[in-house]
C-alpha cells in the first residue's frame, strides 16, 4: 500500500506475507498521510531494500500541523528483513499490556508482537 497525502489507512484481521519494495515500506508506505491503524494482523517474511520491511511512516516536517498518531494493536511481526518499522515525525500508539512498552517513534527491528511489546525493567 502506498499512501501519499492520503486519508486514514487501516489493515484489520489479516495475514500479510512476502511483500516487498525496492525502497521503503515493503507492506505499507505512508508519507504525509492522516494515520495508519493496524489491528489483528500478522506480518510475516516481508522485505524492503532500504527501510521499513513492513511499515514506513513519515509525516510533515511542520511541527504545528495537527495529526492523528498511528495505532497498532494485536499484531505480530515475524521474520521480516532488516528494519521492520521506521517512523519519521510519525508517532505510533501501541496497545501494550500493563508492564510492557514500545517507543513511539524511530526504528524497530526483529521479531516482536503487540500486546506483549517489550517488558518493563524492574526497578
Amino acid at each position: 500500500v502506498r499512501a501519499y497525502c492520503s486519508g486514514a489507512v487501516s489493515i484489520i484481521r489479516s495475514t500479510v506475507t512476502s511483500c516487498s519494495a525496492r525502497l521503503s515500506g515493503g507492506v505499507v508506505y505512508v508519507d504525509r498521510g492522516e494515520s495508519l491503524s493496524v489491528a489483528g494482523v500478522a506480518f510475516i517474511n516481508n522485505r524492503a531494500d532500504v527501510s521499513g520491511s513492513v511499515l514506513y511512516l513519515s509525516r510533515s516536517a511542520y511541527p504545528n500541523e495537527a495529526t492523528t498518531p498511528s495505532s497498532i494493536s494485536n499484531a505480530s511481526f515475524i521474520a521480516n528483513g532488516g528494519i521492520t518499522i521506521q517512523t519519521v515525525n510519525s508517532p505510533i500508539v501501541w496497545d501494550c499490556r500493563l508492564g510492557s512498552w514500545m517507543p513511539t517513534e524511530g526504528v524497530f527491528k526483529g521479531n516482536f508482537s503487540v500486546p506483549e511489546c517489550y517488558p518493563c525493567s524492574a526497578g
